[in-house]
C-alpha cells in the first residue's frame, strides 16, 4: 500500500491538511472498522494511528491528545466481494490508485479477504483521543 497509499493521506482533499506531506505510513494505521453501505454505495474504513498529524488544532494539542482516528469513505463502488475476515484480513490493507481515476482496495487477500474498486474517496471523522498506553 505504501506509495499510493501516504498519496492518498497527503492528498489536501483527504488528511494533507492535517500530516501535510508526513502521513503515518501503512503500518502505523490500524483497521478497526469496515463498514459496508449498500445505500450509499459506500465502503468507509476506520483506521486508529499514534502518528499524531504535524497540523494538529490548538485545542487537540492543549488536551494532550496522543492517538488518532479517521474515516475514509469509498464511494461508487464496484465488483465488491468479500471472501472471508478476521484479524488477519484487517491486518492487510491495499489502496491503489486506478489509471484514468478511482481506487482498488484489498483487505486481506483476494482469496480470504474483502476486494472493491470506488470512484472517489474522502475523509470523514478525523479525531484526536487520549489512549492509554497499556494493553
Amino acid at each position: 500500500m505504501g506509495g499510493d497509499w501516504q498519496r492518498l493521506l497527503a492528498s489536501p482533499d483527504c488528511l494533507g491538511v492535517l500530516y501535510g506531506e508526513d502521513p503515518p505510513p501503512p503500518d502505523a494505521c490500524d483497521l478497526f472498522s469496515v463498514h459496508i453501505d449498500e445505500r450509499g454505495n459506500s465502503v468507509t474504513l476506520g483506521f486508529d494511528t499514534r502518528r499524531l498529524p504535524v497540523n494538529l488544532p490548538a485545542e487537540w494539542e492543549r488536551k494532550g491528545l496522543n492517538a488518532f482516528e479517521f474515516h475514509l469513505v469509498f464511494t461508487e463502488v464496484t465488483g465488491l466481494r468479500v471472501t472471508g475476515w478476521g484479524a488477519a484480513e484487517a491486518k492487510r490493507v491495499r489502496v491503489s490508485f486506478r489509471e484514468g481515476g478511482g481506487f482498488d482496495v484489498v483487505l486481506g487477500a483476494e482469496e480470504s479477504g474483502i476486494v472493491f474498486g470506488a470512484a472517489a474517496v474522502r475523509p470523514a471523522g478525523p479525531r484526536a483521543y487520549l489512549a492509554s498506553d497499556s494493553p
